[in-house]
């Protein structure tokens, strides 16, 4: 479909009712008044005719009906006396054939309208009666045909045509065109230009704003409507809406390209911290890995239904979100019933190690409140074992192109995961090297080496009861 500017269609509404509005101003104030003054003659040549038809004296013969020529000669000759020109009345009989002898022409009327045909009257009565009988419409003219009939006559005994003059009506309509045309005409210019200037004026921020609309929707988030936004009415509302739409469209593809592909406050952050957000390359960090997982959680799943399922762990994952955020740590990944933590990354932070174990000791004791909780009320309660190592691990976005997840991967969160399988409910168990950085602030108890998934020697472990009470404090 072929494109038209808005300007251009608002000039033309504009200039479509002004159009209009001329239309039907020249229809009443000229052409129904007009047409009501020949209306008005016509009645009036009519009642004229119908008079002078009664006052014919017309002479029904064996040859048919015969009028007074003279009768129909005044009503011709003194037609103007009553308001109404009569140019010519003719006078048919029942057969439809001309009586020229009692048909009748005002010449000087006649010679007002078109000198051709009063001389054609004067030269060839005859011909001119004819040619006019012939219903052959003239300018100034108007026919008017009547049927005459006579009460002792058992049907019409002929026809009366008269013709009109409309020459006064005619040229007082043309006057008031001419006037009306001038003034209305002048009216439409100015107000198509009017209306040209105000399309102009609307459509140009208009243009604007749709042109930006036009950049933002392939991409372009730094563009902004200027113009129209300067405009204290609905557009200059719709282009500041705009400018607004744009800075939220901005932030958001920024966040939707990147946050979108993070699941940590303290990863996401970082992020934006960085002129790149992509920025976040791989590197060798210590850091300090937890792994918590549902204990019994398999056989609890088949007695329950899978939104129960869902509201139940979100219940107890809010306790682990809220505990190791408050401990400067992240909450890396959802695992199913299991959840990875780590202190050390993207962040580095003082003692990751005990931040780590008392993050661990405090969400334990929070969840068997709960489940004391929920156990009064009848309701299904769970126990995590958690697991705690601290060791050299790669961290950095890993994933492809379109999908990125900020992680930390190698033998120390391997491990992390390894003894968190070791763990019973309600268990802490971290591995020597976390151990070596807590000895002398909790209370722990060693575990028999086991031999691990991965290990050719076995495992030494602790299990972590409490903090001592100088660390608590």
């Amino acid at each position: 479909m072929r494109r038209v500017p808005l300007r251009l269609k608002i000039a033309a509404f504009a200039a479509t009712l002004v159009a209009v509005a001329v239309g039907l101003l020249a229809l009443f104030t000229v052409i129904l008044p007009w047409r009501a003054k020949i209306a008005s003659q016509e009645s009036l040549a009519r009642r004229l005719a119908q008079t002078a038809v009664s006052a014919m004296g017309v002479e029904v013969r064996a040859d048919g009906a015969h009028f007074d020529p003279s009768r129909v000669h005044d009503l011709v000759t003194n037609s103007s006396r009553t308001g109404v020109e009569i140019v010519y009345a003719l006078l048919f009989d029942e057969g439809g054939n001309l009586d020229a002898a009692a048909s009748s022409v005002n010449a000087e009327i006649l010679e007002r309208i078109s000198r051709p045909m009063v001389q054609l009257y004067l030269r060839d009565r005859d011909k001119c009666l004819q040619l006019f009988g012939s219903g052959v419409t003239q300018p100034g003219i108007r026919r008017l045909r009547m049927h005459l009939a006579v009460p002792e006559s058992k049907g019409a005994i002929g026809r009366l045509d008269l013709g009109l003059s409309t020459l006064s009506i005619d040229a007082e309509m043309r006057r008031t065109l001419w006037r009306d045309a001038i003034v209305l005409f002048g009216t439409m210019v100015l107000a198509v230009f009017a209306a040209f200037l105000f399309a102009q004026r609307i459509a140009r921020p208009l243009g604007e704003l749709s042109r930006a609309m036009g950049r933002l929707q392939q991409g372009d988030f730094e563009v902004r409507s200027d113009e129209a936004q300067q405009l204290n009415d609905e557009v200059g509302d719709i282009s500041r809406a705009f400018n607004a739409m744009a800075d939220g469209l901005k932030e958001r593809e920024r966040l939707r390209g990147t946050l979108g592909r993070y699941v940590s406050g303290a990863v996401a952050e970082r992020i934006l911290e960085e002129s790149d957000d992509l920025k976040l390359p791989g590197e060798t960090r210590r850091v300090t890995v937890m792994f918590l997982d549902v204990r019994g959680f398999t056989t609890m799943s088949e007695r329950l239904s899978p939104p129960e399922v869902v509201a139940l762990l979100n219940e107890y994952f809010d306790i682990v979100v809220d505990r190791v955020q408050e401990h400067g740590g992240t909450v890396n990944k959802f695992i199913g019933d299991a959840a990875m933590c780590i202190w050390g990354a993207p962040r580095q932070i003082d003692h990751p190690e005990q931040a780590a174990v008392r993050c661990a000791l405090e969400i334990q004791e929070a969840v068997a409140k709960l489940s004391a909780v929920r156990s009064g009320r009848g309701h299904t309660s769970l126990a995590f074992g958690v697991g705690i190592n601290a060791g050299e691990v790669v961290a950095g976005n890993l994933g492809a192109a379109k999908r990125l997840e900020y992680t930390v991967i190698g033998d120390a969160v391997n491990l992390a995961q390894r003894l968190e399988s070791q763990a019973r409910a309600g268990e802490v168990l971290v591995s020597e090297s976390v151990f070596e950085k807590l000895a002398g602030t909790v209370d722990a108890v060693p575990r028999e080496p086991v031999k691990l998934k991965g290990k050719s020697q076995p495992v030494r472990l602790w299990e972590i009861r409490r903090m001592k009470a100088a660390e608590a404090a």
